[in-house]
């Protein structure tokens, strides 16, 4: 069965991208199940499925099945899955088929038809909750480890390929014709490349209808990505239709949208006339951290090797090609002189003047040949040496900024704790030093004996020194509190990460 096929009821239509003239159709499929009568089980009588098929088409005219199939075959029942045109199709047809005689014409017996709407597989909001509230790993504060990505798997390259504008088409088939008016086939290859890949900007337009998208992922359009343990660039561009796509919304609610308007929909568009096209895709929220940071890094660090080494293998293989060039014109001009030396001795055993000038010459461009090739051997083995040291440098740079990294984080910890312990040790001394002032004043001895009333005062006075040492603490305990709020990081955040305490003071 393709995966493209024409559509010709557009009733129930949803529009997904009016610009590009794409649209959301609902998939309606029933299942049909025709049990077999006991007395055949018995039997064993052998049942055609294509005559009852065609009797299941019969009974549904004049509507047609986009396509119609076999699912199951046992020796109690056929299970046949067949798609229509639209839900309301779908609904008659069910109303005509189930509970419904049929006869086989080759065998005369008789069956009875069931027929229900087909459930469909598709993610709940229940199962991605539960897959990243317990697969382990996952930080929802991240983009990519939560439910914020989509992966679609089949739709059509040529419906998302960029438009060529008329100049660049008729440059595009100059550029594929020689100067002789022969096709070009290196240039016609090129044209096949850029054609047969689909365009993220089209991509993007499209699905940004549910929200804003925060980046996208073609795996195609990447020539070192493998695709089935090969490299993109094995397979053959005639064999790819289809394309796969990974797609990160900014927020959770563009991530919902899609996907409860993706449920049960298949892609269609529309061209020119008129006409209607639908293809099948399967859409499911992302399980492998595609677009998370740690990903997205890995990647470009693969693809960065991969170039390297392809630079590599071409500065070889070119390498290769000059020596063998250059062998084989060297062996030309040795056959060649040795047949002038021929002509020269069987002519005559005077060797003039002129012969011998032009032995010279030609042992002169020998040697100017061989010194050339050194050279450019000596220059060659350079570049590559360079190029291993770039690689080695650049590894080393990265190994550095990493060691750094940590290297620091254990520097800002332990500033934090000899800054938290330092002020906390000022603060154990004010307090003492409240409470050794508090204690004097209540050993000292007064100077006179004053009556009831005046002792009462002194009380109050007493508690109210308390309070202001109190109250001191406190506005100090809160411009430490502040002063460490303005970092990155709180240092109880950092004490609980990085250290371990036992017993801390709270004041």
């Amino acid at each position: 069965m393709s995966n493209i096929s024409q559509s010709k009821d557009l009733s129930e239509r949803v529009a997904l991208c009016e610009p590009l003239r794409m649209y959301l159709k609902p998939i309606a499929r029933i299942n049909i199940t025709v049990p077999i009568p006991p007395s055949m089980r018995v039997t064993g009588a052998q049942i055609p499925s294509w005559e009852i098929m065609d009797k299941i088409r019969e009974l549904i005219l004049p509507d047609e099945f986009v396509f119609l199939r076999l699912l199951k075959n046992t020796g109690e029942l056929f299970r046949f899955e067949g798609e229509l045109e639209s839900k309301a199709i779908a609904r008659s047809c069910l109303t005509r088929l189930d509970n419904t005689l049929i006869r086989l014409e080759t065998s005369g017996n008789e069956f009875r038809l069931r027929a229900a709407e087909a459930k469909l597989p598709y993610p709940t909001r229940t199962e991605w909750e539960t897959f990243f509230r317990e697969t382990k790993g996952m930080n929802e504060t991240k983009p990519g480890e939560r439910a914020d990505t989509i992966h679609i798997e089949g739709l059509p390259i040529r419906w998302f390929q960029a438009k060529q504008n008329p100049l660049q088409a008729a440059q595009a088939a100059a550029a594929a014709i020689g100067p002789s008016g022969l096709p070009v086939s290196s240039a016609t290859s090129n044209t096949d490349d850029k054609e047969n890949k689909p365009s993220i900007e089209i991509l993007q337009q499209v699905f940004s209808a549910f929200g804003e998208i925060r980046c996208c992922d073609l795996p195609c359009l990447d020539p070192y990505r493998t695709v089935n343990g090969t490299l993109g660039t094995n397979v053959p561009v005639q064999q790819v239709t289809t394309f796969d796509a990974y797609i990160q919304y900014s927020e959770y609610i563009g991530f919902v949208k899609a996907m409860d308007a993706c449920r049960n929909m298949k892609l269609m568009i529309t061209d020119e006339t008129n006409t209607a096209y639908s293809a099948n895709i399967k859409v499911d929220f992302d399980r492998t951290r595609h677009l998370s940071d740690r990903m997205i890094k890995k990647r470009r660090i693969e693809q960065m090797k991969a170039t390297e080494l392809n630079k590599l293998k071409q500065a070889d293989t070119q390498r290769l090609r000059d020596e063998d060039e250059r062998r084989k014109e060297i062996e030309r001009l040795r056959i060649e002189l040795q047949d002038a030396e021929a002509e020269d001795v069987a002519g005559s055993k005077d060797v003039t003047k002129d012969n011998r000038r032009r032995q010279r010459e030609e042992k002169r461009r020998l040697k100017r040949l061989e010194s050339k090739r050194l050279h450019e051997e000596k220059t060659l083995a350079m570049k590559i040496a360079l190029e291993e040291r770039k690689m080695l440098i650049a590894h080393r740079k990265l190994e550095s900024m990493r060691l750094l990294e940590e290297l620091f984080n254990r520097v800002k910890v332990q500033i934090a704790q000899e800054e938290l312990s330092k002020k906390e040790r000022e603060l154990q001394e004010q307090r003492l030093r409240g409470m050794d002032i508090d204690t004097t004043n209540l050993n000292t001895p007064p100077p006179f004996m004053p009556t009831q009333p005046s002792t009462s005062t002194a009380k109050e006075y007493k508690s109210l020194n308390t309070s202001n040492n109190k109250d001191m603490i406190e506005a100090q305990l809160n411009e430490l509190r502040k002063e460490f709020y303005q970092k990155d990081e709180t240092i109880d955040d950092i004490l609980r990460k990085r250290t371990t305490i036992n017993e801390r003071k709270v004041f």
